[in-house]
């Protein structure tokens, strides 16, 4: 009888990759922060597309508009449309008010005495996500990049004719890349965002951003003046 043959020991896992944290695209993405915030007025337009995943499992892709005007600290006015709806978020100041164009829907609450206060403020009481929020808070100690996991450059890329520098992130639930144009106005051109938490399809958000620094609307045109035929409803405070 022959014996028998030994057995070989099983190859040990290759262990998993160090994550790279580079400093140099983390001190980027702060001085992308710090040049926004230097910005006094401004009107950003945004081409988004959401991506949707169906039944099937395809996914298809859902289209909408932004535009997003501000005149720091205390000025702000969004207007977000797709073919199904159009919303406008005003803020004068004293108060934020959402209206819903198509439905005649608006309701309104009192609000901090600076933007960046008032996006917090939406998003924690009121579960109000302002589109392109990050704006007002990238560089600040309220964007969270103590969580980041991963931080790479990725390389250069001609995003509407501007070049810019690709930088990519990981952090907990969430895998983004942003698109950072070079030169003196380092504004962000493109934000990729993929949902990494809880949808094994991993849907993706994708912006394309055209800037116009230095120009936004009147101050008046930041005050919501309700329409004929529109009706005032309440706003509710998100469940905790």
């Amino acid at each position: 009888q022959q014996p028998a043959a030994p057995v070989a020991p099983a190859a040990a896992s290759a262990p998993a990759p160090a994550a790279v944290v580079n400093e140099k695209a983390v001190e980027r993405l702060n001085a992308m922060g710090a040049h926004l915030r230097s910005l006094k007025t401004f009107t950003v337009n945004a081409d988004v597309t959401v991506e949707e995943v169906l039944d099937s499992g395809q996914k298809v892709e859902n289209a909408l508009s932004v535009e997003l005007a501000a005149r720091r600290p205390d000025k702000l006015r969004v207007a977000t449309t797709s073919a199904e709806r159009s919303r406008k978020i005003y803020y004068d100041g004293k108060t934020v008010t959402i209206y819903a164009e198509k439905l005649k829907y608006y309701g309104s609450f009192p609000a901090p005495a600076t933007i960046g206060e008032t996006v917090d403020v939406a998003a924690k009481k009121y579960g109000l996500e302002v589109p392109l929020a990050d704006l007002f808070l990238m560089g600040t100690d309220k964007f969270d990049t103590k969580s980041i996991t991963e931080a790479i450059y990725v390389g250069p890329q001609m995003i509407g004719g501007v070049l810019c520098d690709q930088l990519a992130f990981r952090q907990p639930g969430v895998d983004w890349q942003i698109c950072i144009e070079r030169g003196k106005a380092p504004l962000p051109r493109k934000l990729v965002v993929t949902g990494t938490d809880g949808d094994p399809a991993q849907p993706v958000r994708r912006s394309i951003l055209t800037w116009k620094a230095g120009t936004a609307p009147d101050a008046a045109a930041f005050t919501f003046a309700p329409p004929a035929g529109a009706t005032r409803i309440a706003v509710k405070e998100a469940a905790k």
